[in-house]
C-alpha cells in the first residue's frame, strides 16, 4: 500500500526507494556501458571483471542485480550465481557460502569437500551450455585481507575443457582498485574493468524522470522544476543514492505544503530534513522574519497559493475595520510633522546662505595632497625601471586589492542578484564550496555582502552570515 504523498503526486508506486532495485535502474551512459562489459566478460569466458566506484552509492550493487536479472532471463535454469555482499568472513566460510549458492546443497564442514562439490556443480551447468557467476560486492572491506583475496583468486582457476567454469566479478570502492593492482597475480585475472564516476546534471535529471515514469507518472507531467534539479545535483554531488533520498524527501515536503511542483522551497526543507535540522535553513527563516515585519510580505513571489490570497483579503478587511482609529491617531500626529518641516526649512535656508556668502574663500582654499615617496631597492634599480611603482607627485600610489575567497559554512546558501536579502534568488551553493570574491558592500540590513561570478559570468551576491573568508 502506497503512502498518501505518493498518491498525491499521481504515482502508482514508490519512485525513490533506497534499496537496490534493478527494475528502477536508469540504464544509460556509464551504466549501459558497464553492463555491456560485464556481459562481454561472461559470454567470452574472460575469467573475471573488476567494478570500482569513485564513492559509495554510485550504483554498483544495482548494476550487479541487473546483470543477474538479464542472465536469469536469458539462460533460465542453466544459470547459477553466488552473491557475497558481506565478505568479512574467513576463507572456509567464504567457500561454504559460494558452494551452497551454486550447488543448492548443504555445504560440508570440510573445505576440500566443498571445493569438490562446487566444481561438480559448476561443471554440470557448463555442460548444459549455461553460465555461472560468482560475485563479491563491497570488496573494499577486503583491503588488507590478503588470505581471503588469494582464496578468491584461486577460485578463478577452476576450469573445464580449457575454459573457465565461471566468471568472477569483484566490486567495491576505489581503495580496492589499488589493493588489487598491488597483486599482479590477481589483477591480471580481472581483465575486464570499469570505474564509476558521479553523475552530471543532465544524467541526474534523466535518472529522476526515468524513475518517476516507471512509478506511473503521466507522460509529459513535470514535477521537479529546473531549480530543484540544480539543487539536487549540487547537494548530492552526483551520487545516485543521495539523489534518490533527497528527491523522495522533497516529494514528502511538497505533499505537506500542498505544492503543485517541487521547487526551491520544497528542496530547502528536504535538505534540512536530511541534515536533521528544523523546518528551514537559518537564512530562509531570517527571510521570513524580515518579510513578516511588513504587510507587503504577503505579495512576495514565494506566496502565490490560495493561502496567500486569503491572507491578503484578511489584511485588507482588517485595515478597513481599523480605519476610524487610524484616522484619529493621524490627526494627533499631523501637527508634530508640520512643526518639524518648518524647522528643517529654516536650517536648510541658513546653510545655503552661508555657502553662497563664503564661496570665494572656499574656492581659493589650498588643497593639501600628501606627497608619496617611492623607495626602490638598489639591486632592483640596476635591473631597470620598476613597474607599477612610479607615480606622479601628489597622486597616491594605487595598491592592488588582495584576492579573497569565501567558503560556504552552512548546509546550503542562497545567492542573490543584488546585495539585499529581499533581492530575487539566482541560485544556491552548498557547504564546502568556495568562490572568488570580486567586490563587497554593506546591504540595507547593515550586513556585509560579497560579489562573485556564478557559472562563469553571472553576477551574484552572498551574505557574510553563511560564509567564511579565506
Amino acid at each position: 500500500m502506497n503512502e498518501k504523498y505518493i498518491e498525491y503526486w499521481g504515482l502508482k508506486q514508490h519512485p525513490f526507494l533506497l534499496a537496490p532495485d534493478s527494475q528502477m535502474m536508469y540504464m544509460a551512459g556509464q551504466y549501459f556501458e558497464c553492463l555491456e562489459r560485464l556481459k562481454y566478460a561472461i559470454n567470452t569466458n574472460k575469467g573475471g571483471a573488476l567494478i570500482i566506484s569513485e564513492d559509495a552509492g554510485l550504483g554498483k550493487t544495482t548494476i550487479l542485480l541487473k546483470l543477474i536479472d538479464e542472465m536469469r532471463e536469458e539462460y533460465g535454469d542453466s544459470f547459477r550465481y553466488a552473491l557475497i555482499d558481506h565478505p568479512t568472513i574467513n576463507p572456509d566460510q567464504l567457500i561454504a557460502h559460494i558452494t551452497e549458492s551454486i550447488s543448492g546443497a548443504q555445504p560440508y564442514e570440510d573445505k576440500l569437500k566443498n571445493l569438490s562439490l562446487l566444481k561438480s556443480a559448476l561443471t554440470e551447468v557448463k555442460q548444459k551450455g549455461g553460465k555461472n557467476i560468482i560475485i563479491v560486492d563491497e570488496g573494499q572491506m577486503l583491503c588488507g585481507a590478503r588470505e581471503v583475496l588469494q582464496e578468491l583468486r584461486m577460485l578463478i582457476n577452476l576450469t573445464y575443457n580449457n575454459e573457465y567454469l565461471h566468471t568472477f566479478v569483484l566490486s567495491g570502492q576505489k581503495p580496492l582498485w589499488d589493493e588489487i593492482k598491488s597483486m599482479p597475480e590477481f589483477w591480471q585475472r580481472l581483465p575486464v574493468r570499469y570505474y564509476f564516476y558521479p553523475l552530471r546534471l543532465e544524467e541526474t535529471k534523466e535518472l529522476i524522470k526515468f524513475r518517476l515514469l516507471k512509478a506511473g507518472i503521466d507522460n509529459g507531467k513535470e514535477i521537479f522544476t529546473n531549480d530543484a534539479f540544480e539543487i539536487i545535483q549540487r547537494y548530492s554531488k552526483g551520487s545516485p543514492r543521495t539523489i534518490i533520498a533527497l528527491a523522495d524527501l522533497s516529494l514528502l515536503m511538497g505533499f505537506s505544503d500542498h505544492s503543485r511542483k517541487i521547487s526551491f522551497k520544497e528542496m530547502t526543507k528536504a535538505i534540512n530534513a536530511m541534515a536533521g535540522k528544523g523546518e528551514s535553513l537559518p537564512y530562509v527563516i531570517e527571510d521570513r522574519k524580515k518579510k513578516s515585519e511588513t504587510p507587503l510580505s504577503i505579495f512576495s513571489n514565494e506566496n502565490k497559493d490560495t493561502e496567500s490570497i486569503k491572507q491578503i483579503i484578511g489584511y485588507i478587511a482588517q485595515e478597513r475595520k481599523d480605519s476610524p482609529r487610524n484616522m484619529s491617531v493621524s490627526n494627533q500626529i499631523r501637527p508634530f510633522f508640520i512643526v518639524l518641516a518648518i524647522m528643517f526649512s529654516i536650517i536648510a535656508g541658513s546653510l545655503a546662505g552661508y555657502l553662497y556668502t563664503n564661496r570665494e574663500k572656499i574656492n581659493n582654499s589650498p588643497i593639501i595632497v600628501r606627497k608619496e615617496m617611492v623607495v626602490v631597492d638598489s639591486e632592483k634599480q640596476k635591473q631597470g625601471p620598476v613597474e607599477n611603482k612610479v607615480v606622479k607627485e601628489g597622486t597616491p600610489e594605487i595598491q592592488p586589492k588582495p584576492v579573497k575567497y569565501a567558503m560556504v559554512n552552512a548546509n546550503a546558501a542562497n545567492i542573490r542578484g543584488a546585495p539585499n536579502i529581499a533581492s530575487p534568488r539566482v541560485g544556491m551553493i552548498f557547504e564546502g564550496e568556495t568562490v572568488k570574491i570580486v567586490d563587497e558592500t554593506i546591504g540595507p540590513d547593515g550586513g556585509r555582502w560579497y560579489k562573485f561570478y556564478f557559472y562563469g559570468d553571472r553576477e551574484a551576491w552572498i551574505s557574510e552570515k553563511v560564509i567564511i573568508l579565506k
